[in-house]
């Protein structure tokens, strides 16, 4: 777990969620008026890289996209153009990365990449390292990134945000035939979203029926024999920079060709930048997967 957090972060204030500085979590009490830990900054973080693309969109959403000073390769956002890029995120330039002085960067958590945060300690930069895995580390990665920045108010208006938004199309579906879903990670091998993952609830709160859901983990690969056995309704492929997995590809694969839903055409593609981006929007990935699995719960003018 890359976010180790053991108290009241209201009591202990932001720099409880920083990891960094001085080779250790900070337990600094800014927000509470007490006293801080020696050399920490008196305002919250001014330059900030942020290496997760979700935490990016997040840190744009509160109003505070003035503050970043570097993007990734993965950030697609045009109001980042113009800044500098460290590469990827889990295998950034840190030599790049440390001539930009950031105060802040948000990095992916040690099990993710161990060598960049043990870096990033090592170069006394201090670092948050969010899970970005369920709705509910969505929230609370708005609402820490909100405490680090100073901008609470807008982070919990966000989350408010987030909360209607989706409770919305919970009840435009509810009621409704919930189709079983193959939601398609990767195709080779088979790996799917399972429970604990933000495009598991989102499947169930849209109205469908996540076909893995009884899965042992939040990402398993999982055998071609099972998904025939199981025989979802709908295959939903993120495509990304890569060119997608058409249908007729699909229909001359073995395993593939035996699914009645490959069979029929039920197959979708979606934005991998946005269905693969747990962040604030969530919403609109939210919104697109409901009209696809329940088009006539909506207009057809409220299609994007």
């Amino acid at each position: 777990m890359g976010l180790l957090i053991g108290r009241d972060v209201k009591r202990s204030g932001y720099k409880a969620l920083l990891w960094g500085g001085r080779g250790g979590l900070l337990l600094a009490t800014l927000s509470c008026g007490g006293e801080t830990a020696p050399g920490a900054p008196d305002a919250p973080p001014g330059r900030i890289v942020s290496l997760i693309p979700s935490a990016t969109e997040t840190i744009i959403a509160l109003g505070a996209g003035d503050r970043l000073v570097a993007r990734t390769e993965y950030d697609i956002d045009p109001a980042l153009s113009d800044l500098p890029q460290v590469r990827g995120g889990l295998t950034p330039s840190l030599e790049q990365l440390t001539m930009l002085n950031p105060d802040l960067v948000v990095a992916w958590p040690d099990n993710m990449t161990r060598s960049v945060s043990g870096r990033l300690t090592d170069l006394g930069i201090e670092f948050y390292a969010p899970q970005a895995q369920s709705l509910d580390d969505i929230y609370r990665t708005t609402r820490e990134l909100g405490q680090i920045l100073g901008l609470e108010e807008q982070a919990d208006s966000l989350n408010d945000a987030i909360t209607a938004e989706l409770e919305s199309l919970r009840g435009a579906v509810a009621g409704r035939e919930r189709p079983a879903v193959f939601y398609v990670v990767w195709h080779d091998p088979p790996t799917t979203a399972g429970p604990g993952t933000y495009i598991h609830e989102l499947i169930e709160i849209v109205g469908g029926r996540n076909v893995f859901a009884d899965a042992p983990a939040q990402w398993p690969q999982v055998s071609m024999e099972e998904i025939v056995r199981r025989q979802p309704d709908l295959l939903i492929l993120p495509v990304g920079e890569g060119p997608p997995l058409e249908l007729e590809r699909l229909r001359a694969m073995v395993g593939w060709r035996e699914l009645q839903a490959v069979r029929d055409g039920n197959v979708v593609h979606v934005d991998a930048s946005l269905f693969n981006h747990p962040g604030p929007n969530v919403t609109e990935a939210a919104r697109r997967l409901a009209r696809i699995l329940h088009p006539e719960a909506f207009s057809t003018t409220a299609l994007p």
